[in-house]
């Protein structure tokens, strides 16, 4: 049999995601188009989505009388993070004999290179990718060929009208508004349990809590090094005439997002319409500071705009900034278990008395190291920033 594989948090499935199925089966020919919905992405903390039992329900609700459609727990009931690879492979041990398509959206396929081995989704399914028509058609036409070409395949493209419908705005927007935007039986299912009304907002951690959490997440070395910071950045602020406290808990969230693969820090910005500039397009590690902004708000509850920006900029830099943003920056350099970075004794004197030099030495060091290293994965804020602190100092 053809089998299309249409996969998500789901949470919930809306009417997008019903057409898009419906039409890759009437597109190529399929047999079946299976909807699998994965346990909980490892990016988010599992209360801040929906339990698998409601988004389950929601998607049998979703496609309970369209014929072709399936639900399949294949990913959900290993019940951990997942990834496309190792489910095609599986479903390829399990089902030798069907033909597998993998269904992505026109958002997906433009980071699809930096997927986890997308050599081995390219083996086991062929894949069909939603094509809008809007005006971001012709970037990615040039993915697609590039794709194609790296793979010696051919990408199936389902056409369909671009929809403004996701699933995060379906879980912001009242009851009345959202009607229109999910399958009746979604739309009832969602009334009857009381979803999406407010119930998932999270609130503020304590400290405590949130370096308990981080551990359980981040390598020993990473969390050593968080603290470190944490430590360093309280120092500093206590110099400098900052909040302490903004210091410390900024210094603590400032790498929350490390654990993440690249993979895993680009499809978190594509959920989440977070910027993606071209060094991070090949660079995408640097994206777990931007990410590492995002969980900081969304699953630990901080509102403080200062301490998210400061986390937002603490690995490139930016001109202009903040003296929280100095701190956290300069304090990821200079932390006590650093000792590959050069000039750290002259640094870490220097912490204790003046911030903007310290900025613009982290920065030339930064700067010298990258050009040597690789020159294409130095930001455009983290030059711009080196100019702007290079002319404070020269102006003294």
């Amino acid at each position: 049999m053809k089998i299309g594989i249409l996969g998500g948090t789901f949470d919930p499935i809306h009417s997008t995601h019903v057409h898009i199925a419906l039409e890759a089966k009437k597109q190529f020919d399929l047999d079946k188009v299976w909807i699998m919905p994965t346990p909980y992405p490892p990016h988010k903390d599992k209360n801040a989505i929906t339990g698998n039992f409601h988004r389950v329900n929601m998607i049998k609700a979703a496609i309970k009388d369209l014929n072709g459609l399936e639900y399949s727990d294949v990913e959900i009931t290993r019940n951990e993070a997942t990834y496309t690879a190792d489910t095609l492979y599986l479903l390829h041990e399990l089902h030798p004999e069907d033909e597998f398509y993998f269904i992505m959206g026109s958002d997906s396929i433009a980071y699809f290179m930096n997927w986890y081995r997308p050599d081995v989704i390219v083996k086991y399914a062929k894949l069909l990718v939603v094509r809008r028509k809007d005006e971001s058609s012709d970037k990615m036409d040039a993915k697609i060929q590039e794709i194609e070409e790296a793979f010696g395949i051919r990408i199936g493209i389902i056409s369909t009208e671009s929809s403004e419908i996701s699933s995060s705005l379906i879980r912001t927007e009242s009851y009345e508004v959202i009607k229109d935007m999910v399958p009746e039986g979604v739309y009832s299912y969602i009334l009857q349990n009381g979803l999406y009304n407010n119930c998932n907002v999270n609130k503020a951690w304590s400290v405590n809590k949130i370096m308990d959490d981080l551990k359980t997440v981040l390598k020993d070395s990473r969390f050593e090094h968080t603290m470190g910071v944490a430590k360093t950045a309280k120092d500093m602020a206590e110099c400098f005439g900052v909040n302490p406290n903004q210091a410390y808990m900024a210094g603590v969230l400032h790498d929350c997002a490390k654990y993440l693969s690249e993979e895993e820090l680009i499809s978190v910005c594509k959920e989440h319409e977070i910027e993606v500039t071209a060094t991070e397009e090949q660079a995408p590690y640097l994206l777990h500071a931007k990410v590492g902004a995002l969980f900081a708000a969304e699953k630990y509850g901080i509102t403080d705009e200062e301490i998210l920006s400061a986390i937002t900029w603490h690995t490139t830099g930016k001109a202009q900034m903040s003296k929280l943003e100095q701190i956290i920056f300069c304090a990821d350099y200079i932390e006590p278990n650093r000792t590959r970075q050069p000039h750290l004794d002259e640094l870490r004197e220097i912490a204790k008395r003046d911030l903007d030099l310290l900025t613009y030495r982290i920065l030339e060091d930064t700067l010298e190291y990258l050009t040597k290293k690789d020159a294409s994965t130095i930001d455009y804020y983290t030059k711009d920033a080196y100019e702007y602190y290079k002319k404070i100092i020269e102006k003294r």
